[in-house]
């Protein structure tokens, strides 16, 4: 049987898992970065709300 020998191999075996480790960790964290964006999203939502209701309570006291 032939000897695979895998010394010539490890400086490629760990390129490759430090760039799999990389994107794990990118990925990551932009899933992170679209959640924070869809909070502030509806964050923007909530404020655009209570602003029309709170327009609308002025305007309601101011009339009576």
């Amino acid at each position: 049987m032939n000897n695979l020998n895998i010394k010539p191999l490890l400086p490629y075996i760990m390129i490759i898992f430090t760039v799999a480790m990389s994107w794990g960790m990118v990925s990551e964290r932009l899933e992170a970065v679209e959640k924070k964006s869809d909070s502030i999203s509806q964050m923007q939502q909530d404020i655009a709300v209570i602003k029309e209701k709170i327009i609308w309570i002025e305007e309601y006291l101011i009339e009576r």
